[in-house]
């Protein structure tokens, strides 16, 4: 069995890393610091590790990348690279909020159509976010392109399974975790962060149970049920003024 993961340098793409590892998998991971890549490999010493020093949003590497990645057979392709800017839209480079687009959902979407492609079954993962579920101000671009990675994700998963197509499209949609995110961000987390060795432990648990939305952790859980019924403006305001305490 062989897992490829992006963003797999830090934070949840790291971890998802070595407790695959320890299952068995062979990895093929992606991220821009190869050094931390080469940390990993090293660390990695039963399984076999390939790695790709790839920025996702040059369309040229993302172009090689997926050439390269052909001569791969892949059980379980994670695309998790994805980063976020806390503050309010008109105050936020557009250029930043463009690389935002382009990472969270443009390239996010290229490797997902590459995964059909390429894949003759098995599992595709593409993590989002709680956010992905509300509105959020100070985090709106954010919030707004895990929308488009839940939402694509949930569709392109029925639509394979009405093709009897035996490739799943997993959505990964977890709150704060104790990851970079804030720090590329530009924030601290205000609230409780859990711990991201339990949060992949649950990922992983929830993939091998093909959960077509893995959201890991009872209070996200009940917060994403909670949500339904909350009044649009009052989840506006209680962001709102959850993101002004970072």
């Amino acid at each position: 069995m062989r897992a490829f993961i992006t963003g797999a340098s830090s934070g949840i793409g790291r971890e998802l890393a070595f407790q695959l590892a320890a299952s068995n998998y062979d990895l093929i991971l992606v991220a821009r610091r190869i050094d931390r890549l080469k940390e990993i490999k090293e660390k990695i010493k039963d399984q076999e590790v390939i790695i790709f020093q790839s920025d996702l949003n040059d369309s040229k590497q993302l172009s090689d990348l997926m050439e390269q990645l052909e001569q791969h057979k892949i059980d379980l392709f994670i695309n998790n690279a994805g980063f976020g800017k806390v503050g309010l839209s008109k105050d936020i480079d557009t250029s930043d909020e463009v690389n935002m687009i382009e990472l969270n959902i443009i390239s996010l979407h290229k490797l997902t159509k590459f995964a059909i492609d390429h894949m003759e079954k098995g599992k595709i993962v593409n993590v989002s976010s709680l956010a992905s579920y509300l509105p959020t101000p100070k985090l709106a671009s954010y919030a707004a392109t895990k929308s488009y990675v839940s939402s694509y994700s949930l569709s392109l998963d029925y639509e394979l399974k009405k093709q009897n197509i035996p490739i799943r499209v997993l959505t990964v949609a977890p709150g704060p975790i104790k990851t970079e995110f804030g720090k590329v961000a530009g924030t601290k987390q205000k609230m409780k962060a859990m711990d991201v060795t339990k949060c992949v432990k649950l990922i992983i648990k929830g993939i091998h149970k093909n959960k077509k939305v893995i959201i890991p952790g009872f209070q996200m859980k009940l917060l994403r049920f909670i949500i339904r019924f909350i009044p649009r403006k009052w989840i506006l305001a209680s962001a709102y003024k959850i993101q002004n305490k970072k």
